[in-house]
């Protein structure tokens, strides 16, 4: 193109001013032709400049794989954010649900009906209050999803039907109810929920929009007709790594690849189900009892028989491939007591030796490598993050011992209970949880040093109302509900 380009130059296109060109009406001298260097030192500057750009590409790259998903949180005492009214008298009931930045409080009005708040979590500011449509005599507790907040009611007896009720985040609006029964359970995904009817003896996906049912599958029936289930979610790293319950679960466990259930089926079969369309993504016969130890994460379903002898299985969810044993009792004496996952194809229990709890030892069990095990006396609870491990002992006093992945104690004995914050952090509770108003000191952990840090008291609250994330505490008190900052952004 470049000999085009010197032709034109020295005659001028037709219509085009020759002053254009060199800014006289004079012809301008022939382009000199190019050296042979030319080339080549354009050619080295592109490849330097690719070279310089991929070793910046690989450096973020790495940067970003080995960052600390986790970090130390900055605790700071625990700053009061605001106070939002519950009546004129103590409510009989208080519960709270935080979901990132929305606070959700509720409480029962005296003519049944509850009353939800909704607080900004960051400023403690109400953003609005409703009270249900529906009544009932007694409440049990809120959800936090995604867009909207569900409320549960308690009822007496297994048989007795309750209510399930949605509200708007937005607004506080209800959205819809519908009447469940005592022993049902209702597994919430972002854009639905999965109910377990066992009065109908089926599961059923709903609309978290409108509560419409979008499919139902009835549950596997043993030889006798008999239809119990139990029903497992998949966890995934993602939501392992957020808040969780008091008793381990995940507080969010629809983030990440969280939307798919096994069900465990009175004939012994394993079904995994996706959430939202009710489809069976794979099936096994004979794997578990419905008294079995059960635990899905990611690609991984474990199982342990709740019998002396054990051995401890792990099922690929992606495939029909045969289960890996991770370990064997070698003692029929031996009883698995409390089985999660606790990092990448590995699964933790504890095991009680002759039914002698001050003998317990957490058995740890990788794929592909020999089972570890470390002694934890007394423990029956199991909180993992990541491959690091809380063990929880209530007798003689509530106690928390945090191990590192290898099994050595991170910290030791520490009274009350810790619950997780995220992946890298923690929170312990002086004591127990309860329903009686008190002041409850509480302290910070960082998971991978064990250093504490002391917060204050929680003022004259019911431990066991509140919940969390990594800033933010929501509890029910004496006559309102009491927010606190416990770390900077």
């Amino acid at each position: 193109c470049r000999p085009r380009a010197r032709a034109a130059t020295a005659g001028g296109p037709a219509g085009v001013p020759a002053t254009l060109a060199g800014g006289s009406g004079a012809t301008p001298p022939p382009t000199p032709a190019p050296t042979g260097r030319t080339p080549w030192r354009r050619a080295r500057w592109v490849v330097l400049g690719a070279v310089l750009a991929l070793a910046g590409v690989a450096t973020a790259t790495t940067l970003y794989l080995t960052r600390d998903r986790y970090p130390d949180l900055e605790f700071a005492p625990l700053r009061e954010l605001s106070r939002p009214h519950a009546g004129a008298e103590r409510p009989v009931g208080m519960w709270t649900a935080v979901l990132d930045d929305r606070a959700y409080l509720g409480y029962p009005l005296p003519d049944d009906r509850l009353e939800v708040v909704a607080v900004d979590a960051a400023t403690g500011a109400e953003l609005w209050r409703k009270a249900t449509d529906v009544t009932a005599d007694d409440w049990t507790g809120l959800v936090a999803v995604p867009g909207a907040v569900a409320v549960l009611a308690d009822a007496p007896g297994d048989s007795t039907p309750r209510e399930l009720a949605v509200l708007d985040g937005l607004s506080g609006a209800q959205r819809w109810h519908r009447a469940i029964h005592g022993d049902d359970d209702v597994y919430f995904a972002d854009d639905g929920a999965v109910l377990v009817d066992r009065t109908a003896g089926h599961l059923v996906g709903l609309r978290l929009s409108d509560g419409r049912e979008k499919w139902t599958r009835p549950n596997p029936r043993d030889q006798y007709g008999g239809g119990r289930t139990v029903v497992r979610p998949v966890g995934s790293d993602e939501a392992a790594g957020g808040p969780a319950f008091l008793d381990g679960t995940p507080r969010d466990p629809w983030t990440g690849k969280g939307r798919r259930l096994v069900q465990v089926g009175a004939d012994r079969s394993v079904r995994l189900l996706d959430m939202s369309s009710g489809s069976v993504v794979r099936e096994w016969g004979s794997v578990a009892d419905l008294d079995d130890l059960v635990v899905a994460h990611e690609d991984r379903l474990y199982v342990a028989a709740n019998d002396g002898g054990y051995q401890l299985l792990a099922y690929d969810l992606n495939s029909d491939a045969e289960p890996v044993v991770l370990y064997r009792a070698g003692n029929d004496q031996h009883r698995p007591k409390e089985l999660v996952a606790c990092g990448e194809h590995r699964a933790c229990l504890l095991e009680v030796p002759d039914n002698e709890a001050e003998r317990t030892e957490v058995v740890a069990a990788t794929e592909g490598e020999p089972a570890i095990r470390w002694p934890a006396p007394g423990a029956t609870e199991l909180v993992p993050l990541g491959d690091q491990l809380i063990a929880r002992r209530q007798v003689p006093e509530s106690t928390v011992t945090l191990f590192d992945g290898a099994g050595k104690t991170v910290l030791r004995d520490r009274r009350g209970v810790a619950v997780r914050l995220d992946g890298g952090n923690l929170l312990v509770f002086a004591k127990a949880p309860s329903t009686v108003a008190d002041n409850r000191s509480v302290a910070g952990v960082w998971a991978e040093s064990g250093e504490l840090d002391e917060l204050g008291e929680l003022q004259d609250v019911g431990s066991d109302s509140c919940s969390w994330n990594t800033h933010v505490i929501a509890c029910g008190a004496e006559k309102d509900f009491v927010l606190y900052r416990l770390a900077k952004d």
